[in-house]
């Protein structure tokens, strides 16, 4: 296998380390290319379908720009590497009425691959009542948290998970730990031909 191509549906710097971090023991001169997309769902997705949503269409979505910045000769192709797309969305979602939770979606797409998805979820967690209330109220959890620990860009910085718990966990470290599941589940696409029956 030549060097992977991986594309990263985001220019937020979080979302890239996260994935060159996933990719580090397998894979660690995969190039990351991290490029803006829509995620076609709302800026605060309040759902984990719609989160899940969030995070195919950003690979989707950057699957195609991707192929065009090879075409194009934007961004050098290893021919015999695999291009490969990834969308991380964060959302959050009511466990029960008033209880917030957070939820994150990682969506690994394989141009060689047509249709086939490799998706993971987790890095949930309840929101406290305090933070969890203006977000219920209509307001995103990155300006929230942004204007509520003096406006810090906590979006593109620790996360949610860095301030609740004072940096002994990083967003990047959270969101690194879906999307490696993610590319695991690519990675091992072909566990049926270690079958023994």
């Amino acid at each position: 296998m030549g060097t992977m191509t991986v594309f990263v549906g985001s220019d937020n710097p979080v979302k890239i380390k996260a994935t060159r971090s996933a990719l580090a023991e397998h894979f660690p001169d995969a190039q990351v290319v991290g490029t803006a997309v829509e995620s076609k769902v709302g800026e605060q997705p309040f759902s984990d379908k719609e989160t899940r949503l969030g995070a195919y269409n950003r690979a989707y979505n950057v699957l195609s720009i991707g192929q065009e910045l090879i075409e194009l000769g934007e961004v050098a192709y290893h021919q015999t590497g695999p291009v490969l797309a990834v969308g991380l969305e964060g959302g959050v979602f009511e466990m029960k009425r008033g209880e917030l939770w957070t939820t994150v979606w990682a969506c690994v797409l394989d141009a060689s691959l047509s249709k086939q998805r490799f998706e993971a979820n987790g890095a949930r967690f309840r929101l406290p009542e305090r933070i969890a209330k203006p977000i219920l109220a209509g307001g995103e959890m990155g300006p929230v948290l942004s204007q509520m620990f003096g406006g810090d860009d906590v979006k593109r910085k620790q996360g949610g998970i860095g301030i609740l718990t004072r940096g002994f966990v990083t967003r990047t470290e959270e969101y690194a730990a879906v999307v490696r599941l993610a590319l695991g589940l690519w990675y091992g696409r072909e566990w049926e031909k270690d079958l023994r029956n």
